[in-house]
């Protein structure tokens, strides 16, 4: 959470919300309730802390908001607290893990594809491509880049062509194994 704001900046958003301190101080009150009710309701457990940060922001742009803001600063307020929340997404489910029979299918048609897709160049282009892990990775395609006298981005759109023409061809030999 953020620090609570200035003294004067407090003082001018109670002003905003009325000019008559009494109310002020009931519509902040009243504000801040259906705050911490909004964000309890959508399953927030901190709904007080919320709807803290929610007016800690519009006290921050409380000079602007005096100048430019018409209308009923309830509605700010919700618009804020809108943005301030943001619920947690669902994680996808990864899919299911191939059996090792998939996976030696799936092998046996790309290294089928390679021979019959591509000439011997590229098989080499591609595999080194995708050879090693992270860093090592990134190294040998620049490496690859080099050898080849063409930039990383042309390799890349070489590996792209490449693959357009490989992924339906093992595709169709998955397929036909399945069968």
């Amino acid at each position: 959470m953020k620090r609570p704001p200035e003294n004067e900046a407090f003082e001018k958003l109670l002003n905003w919300l009325d000019p008559d301190r009494e109310k002020a101080g009931e519509k902040y009150h009243k504000l801040h309730l259906r705050l911490t009710r909004i964000f309890a309701a959508k399953g927030c457990c901190q709904g007080e802390d919320l709807a803290d940060e929610t007016f800690n922001v519009i006290v921050r742009k409380i000079d602007w908001l005096i100048e430019n803001y018409v209308g009923d600063p309830a509605l700010y307020f919700f618009g804020v607290a809108r943005k301030i929340y943001q619920p947690p997404r669902p994680i996808p489910n990864p899919p299911p893990v191939p059996d090792n029979t998939e996976i030696e299918r799936r092998c046996s048609c790309l290294e089928e594809c390679l021979d019959h897709v591509t000439s011997a160049d590229e098989r080499e282009v591609v595999l080194r491509y995708h050879q090693k892990d992270k860093g090592e990775k990134i190294r040998e395609r620049k490496k690859l880049a080099s050898e080849l006298g063409i930039s990383l981005n042309a390799l890349r759109i070489r590996i792209w062509h490449i693959h357009s023409r490989l992924r339906p061809c093992v595709q169709q030999c998955v397929d036909r194994l399945q069968a």
